[in-house]
């Protein structure tokens, strides 16, 4: 299931030289926006291990308004693989398009920085579609 994460608007200061949004100031967005569908899911600390797939389809300007939907797309013994799309509205017809779309792998951590499993530390109230990927 799809869900907004995040949502916010490009300002001058982040764009790069060409004039379009720096692509790791999109990168480190996309990356706090996994991480707070990681928090939906589980109890505990996660570190980002890997981004696999990133793609930037079109360029974001200036001005614009974006919107980050995250998607839960595996869930391993411990790590949580979360699909990531940001898009962007339309000015005129307020329709959105997609703009960058990634793969984010977190792993949980315990307090030595250790893996940890997953199932220790799910949530009480997870989606329904979430305890589908646990079987």
């Amino acid at each position: 299931m799809k869900m907004i994460a995040l949502r916010g608007r490009v300002f001058p200061t982040d764009l790069n030289h060409a004039g379009t949004v720096f692509g790791g100031w999109l990168m480190g967005k996309m990356d706090k926006a996994a991480s707070i569908a990681i928090e939906n899911i589980v109890i505990s600390p996660a570190v980002t291990v890997a981004v696999s797939d990133m793609s930037f389809i079109r360029p974001v300007y200036s001005g614009a308004v974006f919107t980050i939907y995250t998607q839960v797309k595996h869930i391993g013994n411990t790590s949580i693989k979360i699909d990531v799309d940001v898009q962007v509205k339309c000015r005129e017809t307020h329709d959105e398009y997609s703009v960058t779309q990634a793969v984010f792998t977190f792993v949980l951590v315990d307090e030595n920085r250790d893996a940890r499993p997953v199932r220790e530390v799910l949530r009480d109230d997870i989606d329904p579609y979430i305890q589908d990927l646990l079987k």
